[in-house]
């Protein structure tokens, strides 16, 4: 009944024009309209009346025809503009690719959850795929996105009508669970989620595996919807330590490590843009002559209140609010003046992160650095990921060339951690490659990892490619390295990272040659060997 009121609604114009003329009939019939003017039509032949009336009644057909056509022309234009408006909100609200809610209506959605006395509660789970990296490295992009599309399928499918499951971006999904949820039925989807994304996905004959970690937070008046997420990705990451594969609630132990590391992410902020974050320098010799040829350098912060702060927790801080190309500069700069003064045959090693490396403006940076510090390009090398690279190639390979138009050399950091190297080192023009430093620890006792860092000596040999070890922690490790003809290592069996000033110094003294000495009977040496 509705759709057929909406109908005449569509078609008022018509019925309008219909019901006067029907009026204006009845009217002219109850008058006697048409013979009073046949009558005086008659009597007045020489003003031609009958042939004005014609034309008026054509002129009216016309004008009749004429409206049903605009007004359909209009009601076409309506219907495209409507159609147009709905499609426009769908791909604001909506994930084109899953077509399932995006992080916007998500968060849009949390809102409503809120209440004035705190959220009225649910359960809210955070999850992204483990393995989903190998599956666009190994077999494409295009495979990746339909792994995401079953995914975003077999989640739909352990949801009711009243759970909201979104994707965020990437691999990341989020759902909100009925408001009415309990602990224990979360707990239910969470083990169902688990093992739905487990199984395999069969695409092409080809069998896909990727799997999930789950993070929970309990939506309390104590626990806005607005903080959900961040406590739910709080507890996917206590999930992921635990051991990937299951889920983790977020509780009070999480919440005062999420309000200091929220302390800390000010603290970070402020750190970079004062320089307080320091370039360490880490050597690396020639393992055939022990000769000195480089640092890396390493960034290391000692708060003012907290001491040393570990480098992978205020790294993974940096990379998650954006920090870590502000960072990666200062301390290229700060390690570039540093060194700007020490034997010029000595080379640093600076890692560039992705975010920096997909800039843009990452060549006029560096002409930048070298201009305000006086730092020869020719002894810098810049160490690059596969992860920064993969986005895109062709931009990979036009920025690689422009540095080496500056002098600077290019190394493939993590070598062997990756799925694609054989491929990037066909195609990118690197100097040299740095074997993960899980290869080397224990090496004389795996023979796994012997085969493996004897396979890439070969192949790096015969592409002309110098090959640094990273790692090298005892002297079994350097022992082994030397017998395979690694040109380079770094490690604590050499020294550990130490700062400027004693770098300064051990070139003044131990390393006035550029030659590692062996002796451990000096305590001074012994500071910065495997025992300091």
């Amino acid at each position: 009944m509705s759709s057929f009121f909406a109908r005449l609604k569509d078609y008022w114009v018509y019925l309008l024009i219909c019901a006067g003329t029907m009026v204006t009939f009845v009217i002219s019939v109850e008058i006697d309209a048409f013979d009073t003017f046949y009558e005086y039509s008659r009597a007045h032949e020489d003003w031609e009346l009958d042939e004005i009336a014609i034309l008026v009644l054509n002129l009216a057909f016309g004008s009749f025809v004429a409206l049903i056509v605009r007004s359909r022309q209009l009601a076409r234009v309506a219907g495209e503009r409507d159609r147009a408006e709905k499609e426009a909100q769908q791909f604001a609200w909506h994930d084109p690719l899953t077509g399932l809610p995006n992080r916007r209506a998500f968060v849009d959605h949390l809102a409503t959850l809120d209440s004035a006395d705190g959220a009225s509660g649910g359960v809210v789970l955070m999850l992204d795929l483990d393995r989903f990296k190998a599956v666009n490295d190994i077999h494409g992009h295009a495979y990746g996105d339909l792994v995401l599309m079953e995914c975003a399928a077999r989640l739909r499918a352990e949801l009711t009508a009243d759970d909201l499951v979104a994707r965020l971006g990437g691999d990341e999904f989020a759902i909100a669970l009925d408001p009415e949820t309990t602990a224990t039925r979360a707990e239910s989807v969470a083990r169902r989620l688990l093992t739905a994304i487990s199984q395999p996905i069969l695409v092409d004959g080809i069998r896909l595996s990727v799997g999930t970690s789950v993070g929970l937070a309990l939506l309390t008046p104590r626990h806005k919807a607005s903080d959900a997420l961040q406590y739910a990705d709080q507890a996917l990451y206590s999930a992921k330590k635990g051991g990937r594969g299951q889920f983790a609630w977020f509780d009070a132990e999480l919440e005062q490590e999420a309000r200091e590391r929220r302390a800390l992410e000010l603290d970070l902020k402020e750190a970079v843009a004062n320089d307080e974050i320091a370039p360490f320098f880490q050597p690396v010799f020639d393992i055939a002559t022990d000769r000195l040829r480089g640092f890396e350098v390493l960034a290391r912060w000692t708060h003012a209140t907290r001491g040393v702060v570990p480098p992978d927790l205020f790294i993974e801080i940096a990379e998650d609010v954006g920090l870590i190309a502000p960072l990666g500069w200062s301390v290229l700069r700060q390690a570039c003046l540093v060194a700007r003064s020490w034997d010029p045959r000595v080379r640093l090693a600076v890692n560039v992160s992705p975010t920096q490396f997909r800039d843009g403006h990452l060549v006029e940076r560096m002409k930048e650095v070298f201009e305000e510090t006086g730092f020869d390009p020719r002894r810098l090398e810049i160490e690059l990921t596969e992860t920064a690279i993969m986005s895109d190639f062709a931009m990979a390979q036009s920025t690689l060339r422009q540095l080496h138009a500056l002098g600077v050399t290019v190394a493939l950091d993590d070598f062997g951690a990756g799925f694609s190297s054989l491929s990037n080192l066909r195609q990118l023009p690197f100097d040299s490659i740095k074997i993960d430093g899980s290869f080397i620890s224990d090496i004389k006792d795996r023979p796994e990892n012997q085969r493996i860092v004897s396979g890439i000596l070969a192949l790096a040999h015969g592409l002309d490619l110098e090959v640094t070890a990273e790692g090298v922690e005892t002297d079994a490790d350097f022992d082994f390295l030397q017998s395979v003809k690694c040109e380079m290592g770094q490690g604590y069996h050499f020294a550990r990272p130490m700062s400027g000033e004693d770098v300064a110094w051990m070139l003044e003294t131990k390393w006035s040659s550029l030659r590692r000495m062996r002796s451990s009977s000096d305590p001074e040496q012994d500071r910065f060997s495997k025992a300091g």
